[in-house]
């Protein structure tokens, strides 16, 4: 084995994979060691690979005694000397063995194993670059279009993007751009495997957080957000600076920043609400974009409550199929009883 050749194999892997050369020595010292080991019997050895030279060396770990019974495990005490000037009976000194006694066979086995750990580690460095993504709105590229899912790909990674994880009535084309929530990154045999949706409420948080800067910076939090993907969504949020108005911050100068997000979103409707502690303000911060009149509080402890809004808004405030005093439901943990009144 060419000392020079393995030296530059190892600063390529350096440079390519960013394995650094102290770990892929590492890693061809137990590789070959195993190798030597399978093909000999031998236990008491040692192989050491200079990081500057790339040369290998190996070694026979000997226990220095008064009278050798095993030549393969023992050394007397003056042939310890020569090789250790200080070596006493006890100790285990190290002999220099030949290394074209490795052989052909171990060297290729070695081969093999440093190729294996190298995938491991790649696939491992791979992981942790995906995992990064957990939790955020990412883009990716669709690479194929069928009735079930999408074959998608971010960055170098290829997943699936399931139908049921597609916002209900959307279409796609190859090599279109979309945004995606990364639910998701797993460990697998064949590399890391992301999970990744459209649907989960997070999918419009990762949104408002691309566009809105007050959100990524923590200015502005959102408290909580109730989704019916391709229906509509409600985000309460609310603001640690005085100074800042949460909502006007999510819709932005001119309404430019919800439209980003509305696009990606495409028929959704979204509502963004200002969170309140005050149940009747929040309920009927809920209900927007219907106009409440009066909301009453009938049970504290069963969170019953009822709102009266005028005749006119009374559809808009129950929404097509419920959907809007649903999500006002769920977004504020109150049963939410809505009448009309009549003279309003």
């Amino acid at each position: 084995m060419n000392s020079a050749m393995l030296l530059e194999a190892l600063r390529e892997l350096e440079r390519e994979k960013g394995i650094s050369i102290d770990e892929s020595i590492e890693i061809l010292e137990k590789a070959l060691m195993s190798a030597y080991k399978n093909r000999t019997g031998e236990r008491n050895i040692e192989i050491v690979i200079n990081k500057h030279s790339g040369e290998i060396e190996l070694y026979q770990l000997l226990e220095v005694v008064d009278k050798v019974e095993n030549e393969n495990l023992q050394i007397s005490l003056d042939e310890a000397l020569k090789i250790k000037p200080d070596a006493t009976i006890g100790d285990i000194v190290k002999r220099k063995v030949n290394v074209k006694k490795l052989g052909r066979f171990a060297v290729q086995v070695a081969k093999q194993v440093l190729i294996q750990r190298i995938r491991e580690i790649e696939k491992e460095k791979q992981y942790e670059k995906y995992a990064d993504l957990v939790g955020r709105v990412v883009t990716a590229e669709v690479l194929r279009v069928t009735p079930e899912f999408l074959d998608i790909r971010i960055g170098k990674l290829e997943t699936h993007l399931p139908k049921k994880e597609w916002i209900p009535g959307e279409q796609f084309e190859q090599s279109d751009l979309i945004k995606v929530y990364v639910r998701e990154v797993k460990k697998d045999k064949k590399g890391p495997k992301i999970i990744v949706s459209r649907t989960d409420p997070e999918f419009v948080t990762g949104l408002l957080k691309l566009e809105v800067p007050e959100i990524e910076d923590g200015i502005v939090e959102i408290v909580k957000i109730v989704r019916e993907p391709g229906v509509r969504s409600k985000v309460a949020v609310i603001s640690k600076d005085p100074k800042v108005d949460p909502v006007g911050a999510c819709i932005g100068p001119e309404g430019t920043r919800i439209a980003s997000v509305l696009r990606e979103l495409k028929v959704e409707k979204i509502d963004i609400i200002k969170w309140s502690n005050d149940p009747k303000e929040l309920i009927a911060n809920a209900l927007l974009p219907a106009k409440v009149i009066e909301v009453e509080i009938l049970d504290p402890e069963m969170k019953a409550s009822r709102v009266l809004v005028s005749p006119n808004e009374l559809s808009l405030a129950i929404g097509k199929a419920g959907q809007n005093a649903r999500l006002a439901a769920k977004l504020t943990g109150w049963k939410i009883d809505i009448k009309p009144i009549m003279n309003a």
